[in-house]
């Protein structure tokens, strides 16, 4: 399915954990010292003993989930491979409803990169979900895992808002030199700052760039606080297009938004040495 990559990702993954022999024998094992499907599952797979816990979650209702659920929500929580198939068998069964909370989060961001928000919070969720809670367990699991992506989405979104990425009409850099304000002294300054800038290679003539970023990295190059090549590639990352570029170069929205997150932490970090050094 087109833009659900993550998840088919994740389905993919699940039919190479199902053909991996005495996975789904473990897995009975443990419903079995639970209390859940005693002997009488002739699944034939890890897969089919999944599909059986939904066909008797729909017939029995939601004790019957609850009580499967936690059995393997307690063996998630421990260490080993264990721990990890019985975190994994859990997370499967949930995928229906990350998709539905990926739709509802996804508020005009890409599908595949929330998605992989959510698929990454519903793992922790799993891994450390308290086994004293009342309620219904999907229920709950479905609300923490909504909970946590939205934190992770909002911080993601102040994290990459914190530098700016697009050029403003008082700070740019023309044809290879800095222009703004009607100040001399200003002008000259940014006539001298954009010779830096095509010197080391941050900007070709006739570009226009975010005079500030710029001005960040000519410094952080010129310290020895940042690689030229790299504050090159930060300049391509803040282009106009840059996004639609790498796109269409094989470059997925979620390797994007990783690169701008690591970008983001970078400048944050030579901003912070720019102010002490001043």
């Amino acid at each position: 399915m087109n833009g659900t990559r993550v998840f088919e990702s994740l389905n993919a993954e699940w039919a190479l954990v199902c053909a991996e022999s005495g996975r789904a024998g473990t897995v009975l094992g443990w419903l079995q010292e639970g209390g859940v499907l005693v002997g009488e599952c002739a699944a034939g797979g890890l897969e089919d003993v999944l599909a059986e816990l939904g066909r008797r979650d729909r017939a029995q209702g939601r004790e019957h989930s609850d009580r499967w659920l936690r059995v393997l929500l307690e063996r998630a929580a421990g260490e080993g491979a264990g721990a990890l198939l019985a975190a994994r068998v859990v997370v499967q069964a949930m995928v229906p409803g990350a998709v539905r909370l990926t739709q509802r989060l996804r508020a005009g961001r890409d599908f595949d990169e929330v998605g992989q928000v959510v698929a990454a919070c519903l793992y922790q969720v799993v891994r450390r979900y308290p086994l004293g809670r009342k309620g219904g367990v999907a229920a709950n699991l479905l609300l923490e895992t909504l909970h946590l992506a939205s934190r992770e989405l909002k911080a993601e979104a102040a994290e990459l808002n914190a530098v700016p990425w697009h050029p403003g009409p008082d700070s740019a850099v023309v044809a290879g030199h800095l222009m703004a304000a009607d100040d001399p002294a200003a002008a000259a300054w940014q006539t001298v700052l954009g010779q830096q800038a095509v010197a080391v290679g941050l900007v070709r003539g006739g570009e226009v760039a975010d005079g500030a970023l710029v001005e960040l990295l000519v410094w952080a190059v010129a310290a020895g606080r940042l690689d030229a090549e790299r504050a090159r590639a930060i300049v391509s990352e803040s282009r106009a297009g840059a996004q639609a570029s790498a796109k269409q170069a094989g470059v997925s929205a979620v390797a994007w938004r990783q690169r701008r997150s690591r970008t983001v932490r970078q400048l944050r970090a030579v901003a912070d040495q720019w102010v002490q050094a001043a």
